[in-house]
């Protein structure tokens, strides 16, 4: 393994919908970096050149389910995981690491996050509606267990092609809990991990409806909206991390051991 100089931090931060990774460096003097998720879950790491500590703030109005994962060259400790509940308006210090005496050193960290409702179990055998309307026939982008990202806990995620400004319908009742609108930054780079205009939706049984990518005030439901099947939701797009104008859906749940989450296989209504 080629060696890094000391002093230089190695981080990734893998959320709810998909990884951003950044690189930065210690100094002699503690300095604080913050990297916020949806603008509403912020991880502030504070580092100086023997030392780093990670905490994380919930500001969403719900609790989350947090997986961290942490793996460490020369330094104490040199590997650690977590799965724990943060609540509503919670912060809590995920981890904190010291550099061995004399050692060049870095470290590197993987997280997920997601709403943390109670679940009573996904029924395999309950039909979705499209999320779009019936008439229109979209090619699938990247099907589940696709491997440029539907993989791990969003193997069952899909990608339909589409252009940007087609009608978004909800495909399963439940309750808006979180959504964005005002971004407008999208394509192939890692700056652009995180920026998608997104709906997320409750269903009765505690799983979470997660529609990417809409454009740019692409959103016409708001947060505490109760929605029905085939309703209008918002407009497709191509914000965030995308390589070309899609809708990517998936259904997921909190996991309490390991990843944060995992996705579920969907079945479709024949239109």
């Amino acid at each position: 393994m080629r060696m890094i100089p000391k002093g230089v931090i190695l981080f990734c931060l893998v959320l709810f919908l998909a990884p951003i990774t950044k690189t930065g460096g210690a100094r002699a003097t503690d300095t604080a970096r913050i990297e916020c998720f949806k603008l509403l879950l912020c991880y502030t790491t504070v580092e100086n050149n023997r030392s780093a500590w990670l905490s994380l703030q919930n500001d969403f109005p719900f609790p989350i389910r947090i997986s961290l994962e942490l793996t460490g060259h020369n330094t104490e400790p040199g590997k650690f995981a977590l799965n724990l509940p943060l609540p509503a308006g919670g912060k809590q210090v995920l981890f904190s690491l010291r550099a061995k005496r004399g050692t060049n050193w870095y470290y590197r960290w993987t997280s997920e996050v997601h709403p943390d409702f109670p679940f009573t179990g996904h029924d395999p055998e309950l039909l979705y509606d499209l999320p779009f309307a019936a008439q229109h026939a979209f090619p699938v982008s990247q099907p589940p267990g696709g491997q440029l990202s539907h993989f791990g806990p969003q193997q069952w995620a899909i990608d339909w092609a589409m252009p940007e400004g087609t009608e978004i319908l909800a495909a399963r009742e439940g309750r808006v809990i979180a959504t964005r609108k005002n971004s407008d930054q999208g394509g192939p780079n890692e700056s652009s991990k995180g920026e998608e205009n997104f709906i997320w939706i409750v269903h009765p049984d505690g799983t979470v409806g997660n529609y990417l990518h809409l454009q740019k005030d692409g959103v016409v439901v708001s947060v505490g909206d109760a929605v029905h099947r085939g309703q209008l939701i918002g407009y497709s797009g191509n914000t965030g991390f995308s390589t070309s104008p899609h809708l990517h859906f998936h259904v997921s749940s909190a996991r309490k051991t390991g990843p944060a989450f995992q996705s579920h296989p969907v079945n479709f209504k024949n239109p």
